[in-house]
């Protein structure tokens, strides 16, 4: 016969059902990390599932420290082979997943799988530090779900189904949401987990701080966001006047372009005019790319970039003090290029920016000299360029290869290329001519969402035009692309490739089925409303909104309307739920709860089989000073049992609510 003590040990252990769904919620909490993580770890994940299976069935034996401890051996030894040595924040989650993983090899008892939940919990606020988009958030709700069910049915004794289960986990985490949108709003921002930068995180852009043949046509084949923009007034410009400046690149070795290291220039080259000047203002939500560049129109006046640090350079680039490990939002006001006054170059400006390389290209070379000696003007000599471009030259995503003269080669043996290809060959061309020329790189253009009306800028709006200097009008931008191919400036980069080019970008992203396209949009349109309200709620926005709640940020406020929501939500919560089930109790339950709640100051409690008589005499002898009540309690539940009259009930409810006072009984 078992002991009391036994039986109690053995209600603490892990029953089928609860091993079940905590298996079941391990796995759906840990699979959008292991896809982020090492294939090994998925080797240990599935050797201790099989090992805890075979425990449970009794097949095998719990593992001892000794084996514990090579298995946490080989684990740490694996991750810092993996990260070589470099413990940054993916190992210390690697190091999380393994820990989750191997405590499914001491789970025992309810004690054991309350701390696998716990630990469940932590992986599911690590997924985010991988993937932020709004798809995330609902499965990471959905994971928070099942460990709530998994917590539940440890202590669930009775036999339900799995749909009643999950049910009730979900309406738990329901019940928690109007607290966790409160505390969201209202407690300070600092900062979220993953603005921590993580060690296998690839540049979103693909733009490095050099330009060579083919570089561009590899990036538009990604079908990722770079960034999307929200005009703020009514000034929207054309399709075609949305050149989205990066970078800036003078150098020139004679096959790749790079930028300068320092600006030794401090003057800026464009200043407004003095007075009223028309202005486009704009948001940018950008995605993280870990370069300092951030993308902008031509002459940006101001930029509000919040608590990035930024400036903006003498060429007119808005530049981040450091490299952008997180998505950022921020504002931008730039002026019309028809408003603004030009500073002369100085010579030393001209002279680097006519500057190539000797003894390359010569046949390019040759070329320009021969224009800038017949003709008369800078202008008629990039007229005459982009005549040449129009000639025979073909816009491809797939360009032959091209040789240690690689403009020549392009020039005047393939003509085939991208944006690159024209933009580089343009530019040496102008030089050659003795006409400032600079090579610049970022995106053009963009895909209109009206639902939420903004537009998207994607990786495969990358771009790369020409910025030529003219006196007394400055720098002037001149796209050879539009030569060959216009619709590439006009309609986007959709309508301007071939069809073999269009097969070739990845995941047919150009050429999916239109109800594929617009559920593509939607989803799109859907995670722009989610960063731009969500994860970009920083303390800035914070403050804004606190003012225009609360008229202030003042913490006195945010305890008044904290105080107030809660009394609220909690007096909804009473009269929707509570109110209406005490309301549908009858008179007897109410007494039999009255008197229930007043037998528990001498710590007894009546069980669900017992009868109130038979519990009365339990209470009797418990108290003896209670012994008259308890008798005349009795006896009255007795009577309104076999003879149920109005009467004797009335006196059983008055009795119980009032028990144990002496004027009922002593008659």
């Amino acid at each position: 016969m078992q002991t009391p003590q036994h039986s109690f040990q053995q209600q603490k252990l892990i029953q089928h059902h609860n091993l079940i769904w905590l298996l079941v919620a391990q796995g759906i909490v840990i699979l959008p990390l292991l896809v982020q993580l090492p294939i090994w770890l998925w080797v240990i994940w599935g050797g201790a599932l099989y090992w805890r299976w075979k425990i449970h069935v009794g097949k095998y034996q719990f593992p001892r420290s000794l084996s514990k401890s090579i298995i946490s051996i080989t684990a740490i030894t694996g991750l810092f082979l993996t990260y070589q040595g470099a413990f940054g924040v993916e190992a210390m989650v690697g190091f999380l997943v393994f820990t989750f993983i191997v405590k499914l090899l001491e789970l025992r008892t309810r004690k054991d799988g309350l701390l696998i939940i716990f630990i469940g919990f932590i992986a599911v606020a690590a997924q985010f530090l991988f993937v932020q988009s709004i798809w995330a958030t609902l499965y990471a709700a959905a994971s928070c779900m099942v460990l709530i069910t998994a917590w539940k049915t440890i202590y669930t004794t009775g036999n339900l189904t799995a749909k009643r289960k999950l049910t009730g986990g979900g309406i738990l985490l329901l019940q928690a949401l109007p607290l966790m949108l409160l505390m969201f709003v209202v407690m300070p921002r600092l900062g979220p987990l993953w603005h921590t930068p993580l060690l296998n995180q690839q540049a979103q852009t693909g733009f490095s701080e050099s330009l060579s043949p083919g570089d561009i046509g590899s990036l538009v084949q990604s079908t990722g966001t770079a960034f999307r923009v929200t005009f703020l007034d009514d000034v929207t410009p054309k399709q075609s006047e949305l050149y989205w400046r990066g970078l800036i690149l003078e150098n020139f070795d004679g096959r790749t372009w790079t930028r300068k290291r320092l600006s030794r220039f401090s003057d800026r080259a464009l200043e407004a005019k003095q007075g009223d000047v028309r202005t486009v203002n704009y948001e940018v939500l950008m995605e993280a790319h870990r370069y300092p560049w951030l993308f902008s129109l031509a002459n940006p006046i101001t930029a509000d970039t919040g608590s990035v640090r930024s400036r903006i350079t003498s060429s007119g680039l808005l530049v981040a003090r450091e490299p952008l490990n997180t998505r950022l939002q921020y504002q931008v006001s730039s002026v019309d290029p028809r408003d603004t006054l030009i500073n002369a170059l100085s010579p030393q400006q001209r002279q680097q920016l006519t500057a190539l390389p000797s003894g390359f290209n010569p046949k390019a070379v040759a070329l320009a000299e021969s224009w800038r000696n017949t003709l008369e003007s800078p202008e008629q000599i990039i007229a005459k360029a982009l005549d040449f471009y129009h000639q025979d030259f073909h816009y491809t995503l797939s360009p032959p290869l091209l040789g240690e003269n690689s403009v020549d080669d392009f020039l005047f043996s393939s003509k085939q290329g991208f944006c690159e290809h024209f933009a580089s060959s343009f530019t040496v061309l102008m030089r050659a001519a003795d006409i400032p020329a600079r090579v610049v790189v970022g995106y053009q253009g963009g895909r209109y969402e009206p639902s939420e009306n903004y537009w998207s800028v994607r990786q495969a709006d990358a771009h790369a035009w020409t910025e030529v200097w003219l006196d007394g009008l400055g720098w002037k931008r001149i796209d050879p692309t539009s030569a060959v191919a216009p619709d590439r400036v006009e309609q986007g980069i959709d309508n301007a490739l071939q069809e073999a080019d269009r097969n070739r970008i990845a995941a047919g992203q150009f050429s999916s089925p239109q109800w594929l396209t617009n559920l593509r949009h939607r989803f799109d349109a859907a995670n722009y409303l989610w960063s731009r309200w969500v994860l970009s709620y920083d303390a800035q926005q914070q403050n804004q909104l606190l003012k225009q709640l609360f008229g202030g940020k003042e913490p006195w406020r945010i305890a008044i309307v904290f105080f107030a929501i809660i009394s609220s939500l909690m007096g909804c919560y009473i009269a929707l739920v509570i109110r209406p089930k005490w309301q549908a109790r009858s008179p007897l339950q109410k007494g039999l709860a009255k008197f229930d709640r007043t037998c528990q100051q001498w710590k007894i409690q009546r069980a669900e089989h017992e009868t109130l008589a038979q519990f009365c005499v339990r209470l009797e002898t418990n108290q003896p000073q209670l012994a008259d009540a308890c008798k005349h309690l009795g006896a009255l539940s007795q009577a309104a049992l076999y003879d149920p009259k109005e009467g004797n009930q009335q006196q059983l409810v008055k009795a119980l609510k009032q028990f144990p006072k002496d004027s009922l009984y002593a008659q």
